[in-house]
């Protein structure tokens, strides 16, 4: 039973890459409607530990080289031996990037502005107790999309975020995040 789901497996996967070869019209185009979910590490700058979000993402082309994103990152902790700063440190991102694409190839660069819902630990801040907090973020994303065919791409993206908590105390919340992993495509037009 397990060899015949294996072997239906790979058949499917088989397929949808060569699908890549017998595609007449090119996937990236107005009205593309691509998502991810994937883990994401990220490294503080400031602090000097890492920690790890689930980031998810819907990204719709309004042109072939334009595109507007809604991204969200999700925390779920430290990846550093020593404690972690934060209770929580989720955000969201909204903005535009610009495309360079060469047939399934995508290249892009873009500008998010966001923000972040965090709440300090207060044993690793030194404080009696700490407070929920929202924070402006602005971040620069550059990435990199190769679609199989219509309706999967793989992806890497990385985001370098600058902002600053000011709620119980002053915390620099810059820090570079990276997130890769295999994405759907809806092409709605």
């Amino acid at each position: 039973m397990e060899q015949i789901k294996l072997k239906h497996f790979i058949s499917i996967f088989s397929l949808s890459i060569l699908s890549v070869y017998s595609q007449e019209k090119n996937v990236l185009r107005k009205g593309l409607i691509n998502t991810q979910l994937t883990l994401s590490t990220s490294s503080m700058f400031a602090e000097k530990q890492s920690y790890f979000y689930l980031h998810g993402s819907l990204e719709n082309f309004v042109s072939e080289k334009i595109s507007l994103s809604g991204e969200g990152y999700y925390y779920l902790g430290n990846l550093s031996n020593s404690g972690s700063i934060f209770n929580y440190n989720h955000s969201l991102f909204f903005g535009a990037s610009k495309h360079f694409t060469k047939k399934n190839n995508d290249f892009y660069i873009g500008i998010q502005p966001g923000i972040s819902f965090l709440k300090l630990d207060p044993n690793n801040n030194q404080l009696v107790m700490s407070h929920n907090g929202i924070n402006p973020l602005i971040s620069t994303v550059i990435g990199y999309n190769f679609y199989i065919n219509s309706f999967f791409h793989f992806f890497v993206q990385s985001r370098i975020i600058e902002g600053e908590n000011n709620f119980d105390i002053h915390k620099n919340l810059a820090e570079i995040r990276f997130s890769a992993g295999l994405g759907f495509n809806i092409n709605a037009l």
